[in-house]
């Protein structure tokens, strides 16, 4: 307990940029933390005392009042952040609140947020910060899978309307397009097709998978949602496609769906990879299965898998050449 709470109160005030005075007033008025007490009364806090009291005065500063929101949970006044903040105090914020996963629930909550409000420009600017703030891989698969989720959830439950989860949508699209174009790839490395196939609307799990392929220094030709096998296949034909990579939503029952994949598996050669991730992916594990794909779990397995096929197509090379 007494390693839990190890910062003496001149500590706090610093990090939290609250007085001392403030501290003690909002413990005995609204009991917001609860400090260890020495054997000489001495005020000691926790790391997760720090983090509420810092969460509090950025609500409080976005104009919310401490009585009101004082016994709400630590994460509850993320969204009241969110919504009372400015896209300019994001990095501020974010650098404030230390721990990584609660800066990325802040950065979602601002997302959604501007979502709510049909504020483009405003996402963008949001989603951009945080493309600085964080790793691609952490921004990638922490941040706009969450989000997306998240919205596609909202929508289920009626809170938010299907023009909400297109303007995501599109203003996600957009920006991992201009990511993936701002990657420097040699022509001479390994091409990936990316698509969702025939009745497969939701695209922006492709769109992980081709941003993550092309960091990994992969050639991606992102051929978007909904499209018929023979176009794929057609694709990485003519391109010499070393992979195909396909992203599964919803439907998660469709048993044209099951027909396309073996279509797929016999109009490529035996030598092309073929990948199939996406949150409905493991509804097709048995045709997955049987045509010999990777079903990829998360953008982690997915940049080893093509780490490892990369090598070995070097290797293949080299003795080509030998």
């Amino acid at each position: 307990m007494v390693d839990e709470h190890k910062h003496g109160i001149k500590t706090v005030a610093s990090q939290t940029g609250l007085t001392q005075f403030i501290i003690r007033a909002w413990e005995k008025r609204y009991d917001v933390v609860t400090p260890l007490r020495t054997e000489t009364n001495r005020r000691l806090y926790s790391d997760a005392d720090i983090l509420r009291l810092t969460l509090l005065r950025l609500a409080t500063e976005a104009g919310h009042n401490i009585g009101r929101i004082a016994k709400l949970s630590s994460e509850e006044p993320l969204e009241l952040i969110a919504i009372g903040g400015t896209v300019a105090q994001l990095p501020q914020i974010a650098k404030e609140v230390v721990p990584q996963e609660t800066s990325l629930r802040f950065y979602i909550a601002s997302c959604i947020a501007a979502v709510k409000q049909f504020e483009a420009q405003a996402l963008e600017s949001t989603l951009f910060a945080a493309s600085v703030a964080f790793s691609q891989p952490i921004f990638l698969e922490k941040l706009i899978t969450p989000l997306m989720q998240e919205v596609g959830e909202q929508w289920k439950a009626g809170t938010l309307r299907i023009a909400h989860e297109h303007l995501t949508a599109a203003v996600v699209r957009t920006l991992l397009g201009n990511i993936c174009q701002g990657y420097d790839i040699s022509t001479s490395m390994p091409n990936l097709v990316v698509a969702t196939p025939r009745g497969q609307l939701h695209e922006i799990g492709a769109l992980i998978a081709g941003t993550t392929a092309a960091s990994q220094g992969w050639q991606v030709t992102y051929l978007g949602p909904n499209l018929p096998v023979e176009e794929i296949v057609g694709c990485a034909v003519q391109n010499g496609a070393k992979a195909i990579g396909l992203s599964i939503v919803y439907p998660t029952d469709d048993p044209h769906l099951v027909n396309e994949l073996r279509k797929l598996r016999r109009g490529i050669q035996e030598g092309v990879a073929l990948f199939v991730g996406g949150s409905g992916a493991s509804a097709y594990d048995p045709v997955i299965s049987a045509i010999g794909a990777v079903r990829i779990n998360d953008m982690s397995t997915f940049r080893t898998e093509l780490e490892a096929l990369r090598v070995q197509q070097n290797a293949s090379e080299t003795s080509e050449e030998s």
